[in-house]
């Protein structure tokens, strides 16, 4: 149907639009969320660092406000390093201030105090950045590193605290060594003036390592400790060179995972190439959304990474919920689509399918009845309206052709009515002059009357034909059902009939049917039936070849067969051997007689008329068989004239 095609084609349309839609939007809907969530962690990673400096800041206000006190400037005024009245006002500032060491150097870059009992002054830190530009004139503060060396001198515990066991990490760098013993620190430094003359410096500082407070203060501050599932949403990391010195990630023990290192893709990027790493990494066993980025001293030089992480899962479970309800939407939208679909198919086919049922209608006889569509579009408006006046004009023009064929019939019909009485009378004549009833007949008028004979057999057989076809075509057809057995009555007689020019072909008749074949039918027409076709078997069979009739049950009906050797009939004429006026052809130049093309289409008439079929088949240069059936004659039931019209 044509509704069931726009459908089909609308449908694919539809979900090809729909899935590409869907594609395209699941995939922006993973990406945006992804991206919304990357550049939070951007935005938390900056906030790091703005704790991280601000705590450095802090350090160097401190040291600022040391280095300028009285006190202070009056013993490095007088060199008088060993005032342990002095060291303990600086002492109280190092522990006020939560600072791990604290000391002063002279002008020449000596440490000649360390606050911390434990310290051991007399070194130089003149290498370091802060105390360097400190003794320019310039506090500074920054990031650095110390040897485990310079920690013992800065105080009792700083080493210990640094040393960490590194742990084999899986996707970490391929690395031999075991342990760390370097520390990072925050670290400022602020000069001691009078005047203009600098008279040494202050230091101090914050080592990192093992200082949870710092990246739990970060973390506090940025992720506000949210959990999902039990999992920290965000962590924060300080790594020295590629090893976790302060981190809130932990491990499956509960334990910071303090000594693992970085993967190495992270490691490459950041501590070789000094640039940020920004995407997905994992974080020991769980992925995270993150974003690395370098710590460098004070000159420069990268020394470590700061990383902050969030948990991708909930993002990709906001993402598959968003996700979810989207498909939810699609699929309400793509059912209303269908329907749509259905409902416009439907509006467009229509129209069409009743054009196409009127066409049918028309070439099936019926009367034409004006089509009439709403809610179509103008073109079609316009077909219905071309097609109705075509309809129309069809229905006059089929009213006078049938005019025309009622009086063609009726004046064939009176035509062949009125030819058999004469031509009864010329036949009866010539069966006496033939048989030499009225007298003596020499070899030419033999010959003129066998001529006269076969004529008249020929017109006789278009007068029954013609006859017929009149009663066919105005409907007067009746038939009359009755016992009619096969052999006895219309067999045997057209046998008899038919035997002079059944020798004269030399054709061999071989019948199989029984005295006990009997029907409930017409008998004059089925009569009819079988001398149409023995005798196109003969016209039509094979000099010298053989004629089989034969007969079987089937149900409530009789199969018949007829078949003659010969030339049979083509493949591609099959299907027109029973339509009116069609003659079949043969090649022996003696048996090319001219019919009326009727015999076979009266005898599908009479056979449908009785409710049976006919058929026929063929075999090229062999043979061709007509097979049909008619009722069978039911003792049980009587059956009497009934009008088939």
């Amino acid at each position: 149907m044509l509704r069931t095609k726009l459908f089909k084609w609308f449908a694919v349309l539809v979900l090809l639009f729909s899935f590409l839609s869907a594609f395209l939007g699941i995939r922006i809907i993973n990406e945006r969320v992804i991206e919304e969530a990357q550049t939070r962690v951007r935005l938390n990673v900056s906030s790091a660092w703005a704790l991280n400096n601000s705590r450095l800041n802090e350090i160097e206000i401190v040291l600022k406000l040391a280095a300028s006190k009285e006190v202070v400037v009056d013993m490095a005024e007088g060199k008088n390093w060993t005032d342990a009245d002095v060291r303990n006002r600086l002492e109280r500032i190092r522990i006020g201030f939560g600072l791990d060491f604290m000391g002063v150097v002279g002008p020449d870059g000596r440490v000649m105090i360390r606050t911390n009992q434990s310290g051991v002054p007399g070194d130089f830190k003149t290498s370091d950045p802060a105390v360097a530009s400190a003794l320019k004139g310039e506090p500074f503060a920054c990031m650095s590193v110390m040897s485990g060396a310079e920690l013992k001198r800065e105080g009792e515990g700083l080493a210990e605290r640094a040393f960490l066991e590194l742990e084999d990490t899986p996707r970490a760098r391929r690395s031999d060594k075991k342990v760390e013993t370097r520390g990072m620190v925050k670290i400022s430094a602020a000069p001691i003036r009078k005047g203009v003359q600098i008279l040494g410096a202050v230091y101090g500082g914050i080592l990192v390592n093992r200082n949870n407070e710092i990246v739990d203060r970060i973390r506090d501050v940025v992720f506000k400790n949210e959990q999902y599932k039990g999992v920290p949403i965000g962590t924060t990391t300080i790594f020295l060179n590629d090893s976790r010195i302060a981190t809130t990630v932990r491990q499956v023990n509960g334990n910071r995972a303090i000594g693992t290192r970085a993967s190495k893709e992270v490691a490459d990027r950041v501590l070789d190439n000094g640039l940020p790493w920004v995407g997905d990494a994992y974080v020991l066993k769980d992925l995270y959304l993150t974003t690395y980025e370098p710590i460098k001293d004070g000159l420069g030089q990268v020394i470590g990474m700061l990383y902050v992480g969030i948990l991708k899962q909930p993002f990709l479970d906001i993402g598959h919920s968003i996700i979810l309800r989207y498909i939810y939407v699609s699929l309400f939208v793509l059912l209303v689509s269908l329907v749509l679909a259905f409902i416009i198919a439907g509006r467009l086919a229509q129209p069409i399918h009743c054009l196409v049922e009127a066409s049918n209608k028309l070439s099936n006889g019926d009367v034409h009845k004006p089509i009439t569509a709403r809610g179509t579009c103008r073109e079609t408006e316009l077909l219905l309206k071309a097609f109705n006046e075509m309809g129309d004009t069809l229905a006059e023009r089929e009213q006078k052709l049938k005019a025309l064929n009622r009086s063609y019939m009726e004046t064939l019909g009176f035509v062949s009515h009125e030819l058999k009485s004469p031509v009864a009378t010329i036949m009866n004549y010539v069966y006496l002059l033939k048989e030499r009833k009225i007298g003596p007949l020499n070899e030419k008028q033999e010959k003129a009357v066998r001529s006269i004979d076969r004529g008249g057999a020929r017109l006789i057989e278009m007068v029954r034909h013609y006859l017929n076809l009149s009663r066919i075509e105005n409907h007067e057809v009746q038939i009359v059902l009755s016992k009619v057995a096969v052999l006895g009555e219309i067999l045997k007689p057209l046998f008899d009939a038919a035997e002079a020019e059944l020798s004269a072909n030399k054709m061999m008749v071989t019948n199989t049917v029984m005295d006990n074949v009997v029907l409930n039918a017409d008998a004059n027409m089925v009569r009819e039936v079988f001398e149409n076709l023995i005798s196109n078997a003969i016209k039509y069979g094979r000099s010298g070849g053989m004629i089989q009739i034969s007969a079987m049950p089937s149900g409530d009906y009789v199969e018949f067969a007829v078949r003659n050797d010969g030339e049979g009939i083509s493949e591609d004429k099959l299907g027109d051997v029973f339509q009116k006026f069609t003659r079949l052809k043969s090649s022996d130049a003696v048996k090319r007689q001219k019919g009326t093309g009727l015999g076979l289409f009266i005898t599908k008439y009479i056979v449908e008329a009785h409710g049976g079929k006919i058929s026929v088949q063929s075999r090229a240069n062999e043979w061709a068989e007509f097979i049909f059936t008619l009722p069978a004659w039911k003792e049980s039931e009587s059956r009497t004239g009934a009008e088939i019209k």
